[in-house]
Order: C-alpha cells, then structure tokens, then sequence
C-alpha cells in the first residue's frame, strides 16, 4: 500500500507532468493552428474515404474526384474560413483555409447530391438528359443505375453496398452515409492522436532540455524534502479543484518556478556539470529528459485526472494513519 511520503511525491509528479503539459499543448495547438493541421487531417481523411476514386464529367474537363467534389459542394463551402470566390488565397486547397469539422449530416446530403441529383446539373451529367424529360424517381433501381454509371472504383464499391444495405430509401441512405463519414473519422481521429503524440514529445523533450526537467532528479527533490512535498500538495489541490486551461502559459510557468524545482541550468542541482568530482551519471540525466519527453505525450487531461485520483486516494489514507496513530496511544498502559 502507498505511504503518505510516496503519494505524496505522486502528487508532485503528477502536477509538474500537467503544468509542462499545459505549456506543450499551448505550443502543439498553435502550430497546428497556423499550419492548418486539423483542416489537413481532415482533408486526408476524406481522399483516403473514398479511396481516390473520382467522378464521370460531361465529356469536358479532367475528372474530378468525390472529395473535390465534396469540398466544393456548396453546403461544404460555407465551412471554409475565407470565400475562395474572392480569390484572396489561392493556396486554399492545400491551406489552412480549409474546413477543420465537417458535420456528418453535411457530408451525407452532400455526397447524396454529388451522386444522385447530378442530373440537375451540368457539372455532373453523365449524359443530356432529352428535353422535357422529367427525372426519374430515386428508388433503389434509379440509385443502383446511376452508379453503375460511375467508373470503377472502391468508393463506387462502398457507395453501392451502402444503397443496397438502405433498400433505396433516401432517409436510410443518407443515414448510412453518415454513419460511414463517422466510421472514417474515427480513424481519422487516430491518425491525428498519433501525430499529436509525436509532437508533444518532440515539444516535450525540447522543452526538459531547454529548461532542465530531469524526472529523476526531481523525484529524488520532492522525495528528500517534507517541506517541497507538502506545497506541491497545496498547489496540486489548487489545480485539482478546476481543470486549468492551455493557453494560461504564464501563469502555468509561474506555478511551476514557485515549487523551487531542481529546474534549469544550475550546477548546484545537476552536479554532472559541475567540477568538484562529485558527478553524477550523464546517463541518468539522458534518461530523466526522455522520461519527462515521454509524459508529455500523455497531455494535460491525462495528467489531471490522474492528479485528482491522487488527492481523492490522499483523502482517504491520511485519516487513517491518523486514527491508527492514536489507537497506538491509547493502547499505551497509564
């Protein structure tokens, strides 16, 4: 069972973890930001939907594929954050200027238009329709015919085993699109996690080299001094109280210069660097930077809950050291 020294120290950990956490998550989300990263994900996302597969024109222009078509629906256009009608960026395509979200709901009556109302516009028309005919009712012969009309494909695949799977009705197809949009972005989602990890721990070992976190050496800080423990307890049950925001780096940094960390580039902490013969191993250093890099991929919600798991276990074992303490007094004979 944890002593109070250990989980004590726990909680120190688990609040250095989250306050450096913090300051790499604030980092990650605006380079992501500026560089578009979600809308990016997204767009991948989407091509690798459909496979690459691409739409039949009117006997003019390049073929374009399903998620061209997608972004330039006009229900998805309306998502981008600058009109590509004003021509300010023509980088768009590939910017930052893309849509980051895209509403299930939006995605299937868009693709549902893309496929089976190209009728109605030019820019889809497999043939001319004869003047005067009126289109054909959608059922589920109309739906599968004028998929058999697109080219061969592994979306063309998907898009026929979903039609079959709705009978042809046109609420149930709309349903399984969206349903296969969520499907996909839940992998999507797991791409970006995994890319996200990757630069948290780049940040994260960044950030211990620039400002020294050893994991090691402030575990053996916070385990050696009661009086470092027990104001990393006071300010770990501050921040346990409300989940704190990324984007406070200030005062996020502040928190963690006012524990008085072995932190930076002192050599009265890190006596590797020093001369007086007393060093201790390079190796150890290394592998406190690496671990205080690897926590961070862990990011700042993780560090929280955990943090608040801390306390609540904190709670209960203090009144119970109390109470056997004083049971050992009592059973003292006067």
């Amino acid at each position: 069972m944890l002593n109070s020294t250990t989980l004590e120290v726990a909680i120190g950990m688990a609040l250095i973890y989250l306050l450096l956490s913090l300051f790499c998550t604030a980092i990650n989300e605006a380079i992501a930001g500026i560089l578009g990263s979600r809308a990016k994900n997204l767009e991948k996302g989407i091509q690798s939907l459909f496979s690459g597969g691409a739409l039949k024109l009117a006997d003019k222009g390049p073929a374009q594929t399903y998620a061209q078509a997608i972004y330039d629906h006009g229900l998805v256009q309306s998502l981008y954050r600058t009109d590509k009608a004003t021509g300010v960026a023509q980088w768009i395509r590939g910017g930052s200027q893309l849509p980051s979200y895209i509403p299930s709901r939006t995605f299937a009556i868009a693709l549902f238009d893309i496929l089976f109302q190209r009728d109605k516009t030019s820019k889809f028309a497999d043939a001319a329709r004869p003047a005067g005919e009126q289109p054909a009712p959608l059922d589920l012969g109309t739906m599968l015919k004028m998929l058999r009309d697109l080219p061969d494909s592994k979306a063309k695949e998907a898009f026929t085993a979903l039609v079959r799977q709705s009978g042809g009705d046109i609420a149930k197809t709309r349903q399984a699109f969206e349903q296969w949009f969520d499907d996909g972005m839940d992998r999507c989602a797991g791409w970006y996690k995994r890319r996200t990890q990757f630069a948290l721990f780049i940040l994260g070992l960044i950030v211990a080299l620039t400002l020294n976190v050893d994991s090691i050496a402030v575990s053996r800080a916070l385990w050696t001094s009661p009086a470092l423990r027990s104001y990393a307890v006071t300010v770990g049950e501050q921040y346990g109280k409300t989940q704190p925001a990324a984007g406070e780096i200030t005062k996020n940094l502040a928190d963690l210069q006012s524990l008085a960390l072995p932190v930076g580039w002192n050599g009265r902490h890190y006596t590797f660097l020093s001369t007086d013969g007393e060093s201790d191993s390079l190796l150890f250093a290394i592998a406190g930077w690496l671990l205080t890099a690897i926590a961070m991929t862990l990011g700042a919600p993780f560090w929280f809950d955990l943090l608040n798991q801390f306390m609540v276990v904190r709670s209960t074992i203090k009144p119970r050291e109390k109470s056997e303490v004083e049971g050992s007094k009592d059973s003292q004979p006067s």
